[in-house]
This record gives C-alpha cells, structure tokens and sequence, in this order.
C-alpha cells in the first residue's frame, strides 16, 4: 500500500519519465524505499513532502518487520554457540577503549523480545522483558487452573450440556429468530468431541454462550427464556454450574 502511494505520487509528477520504468515491484519494499529516495528531488511541492512522509512510514514499517528475524538469528546464533562478546563483536557495540560489550548485545536481545512478544504499549526497554515472561507464567498458570476446573466439573458440565442440547432442539428453549445460531450449532458440535482435559475445560465456553444468547433475548424480548419446566430447571442447573451470574 505504502509503495503504490509512493509510485503514483512520482508516476503523477514524472509521467512517461524513463526513470520509473527501473521502479521495483511493490513487493521489494527495501528496494521501493532506496529507489524512492534517490529519487526524491524528482518530485516538488506538497508532493514532495508527502513522498517523503510515506518513506517515513515505510523505513518504519521495514524496521518493525525486521524484528522477528533478527531476534530469530540473535537466538539461533546463540544456540549455536556463539558468545555475547562476539556477538557484540559483530554489531559494533564496542565500549570507549574499542572493547566488545557484551552487555549491550544482550540488552538488544531483550528489546526486541520486548517488540516482538510485547504488547503495543510496552516500552521497548530491556527491563521490560521479564515482565513479558511474568505475564506469560501467569497466563499458563491461569490455563491449568481453568482447566484443573474443567476436569473438575467436566461429568455434571456435559450432563447439562447435553441437556440443554435435548431442550433446544425440542424447541423448549427460546431463541432469537434472527440470531446465527452460532453457540448453539458449536455446543453440539464440541459434546462428542472433547479428547484433551484443555478441550473438556473449553466446553465450559460453549455453555456459557448458549446460556448469555438465550438469557440476552429473553431480557430483549420479555419473554420466559424456557417454554417448559424441565426446559427451565436445566437452564438453572447450567447457569449455577458455570457460575454466570459471578462474571456476567
């Protein structure tokens, strides 16, 4: 996108130039940029400045998009035995008496760890990738107690989930007459397909759904979420089991 800007900017201003037939294809980005800011001097006025906003935005984009590869030889480097002094050594971080720093080839590891498994708003500082590796631990230990829970209450789960399958179907539940039917169509496909304790935990997600579409349209529309009794008591028995009312 930003190299098809930057072309019809100098194809508007050049016309049949011969110069922008030697213009590299959109998909050689480093090639675009050099070409267009060698040639920059060929474009004047709001042209010009806009040209040189998008190379701008493209140096950038090329930057950010070289992080993943550089982190990947960094790691790959070191795997295969290669030292942080000669790895400073390579990249020209070299201290006042013209020494390797090895301090500084390690610190460039971790930001771009930073940008690369970071979030958007994350500083790109080496301090901040432990934080990263913190919140990684604590998103896997957020996993196995979600599934340690799953594998809990996974024999009553599928009980009501079958259950509220058998109502649904009978048509004792009540749905939205526009809704996609996208809970409902992935919680039967999920009851006969749980192999893993992580997938046996996720059929917690299902439930929930069913149970937020029918209890929204039931609040829309005034109506009775459940035409029947039975109907009824398994949608109580599924809300308490999946402790809806605790987290909306």
């Amino acid at each position: 996108m930003l190299a098809a800007r930057l072309y019809e900017l100098h194809r508007e201003a050049g016309k049949d130039e011969p110069y922008l037939e030697r213009w590299p294809g959109d998909a050689e980005l480093f090639g675009v940029l050099t070409f267009a800011q060698d040639y920059a001097s060929r474009l004047t006025g709001e042209p010009y400045r806009k040209a040189a906003v998008l190379r701008m935005q493209l140096a950038e984009w090329l930057r950010l998009a070289a992080d993943p590869f550089q982190l990947a030889a960094l790691d790959d480097a070191r795997a295969g035995g290669t030292s942080w002094k000669e790895m400073a050594l390579v990249l020209r971080y070299l201290d006042r008496l013209g020494e390797p720093n090895p301090g500084s080839a390690v610190n460039l590891r971790k930001r771009l760890y930073v940008a690369v498994n970071g979030r958007p708003g994350d500083r790109r500082q080496p301090q901040v990738a432990h934080l990263i590796d913190q919140r990684a631990m604590e998103a896997r230990l957020a996993e196995a107690r979600f599934i340690a829970a799953g594998e809990a209450r996974y024999a009553d789960l599928d009980t009501v989930a079958r259950a509220l399958l058998k109502h649904y179907e009978a048509g004792e539940i009540l749905v939205d007459p526009e809704d996609d039917g996208f809970w409902w169509e992935s919680l039967t496909e999920a009851v006969d397909d749980r192999h893993s304790a992580s997938e046996r935990a996720n059929l917690l997600v299902y439930v929930r759904g069913v149970l937020r579409e029918t209890q929204a349209y039931a609040k829309r529309s005034g109506e009775a979420p459940a035409v029947t009794e039975q109907a009824g008591t398994a949608l109580e028995q599924a809300i308490g089991l999946v402790d809806l009312g605790a987290d909306g």
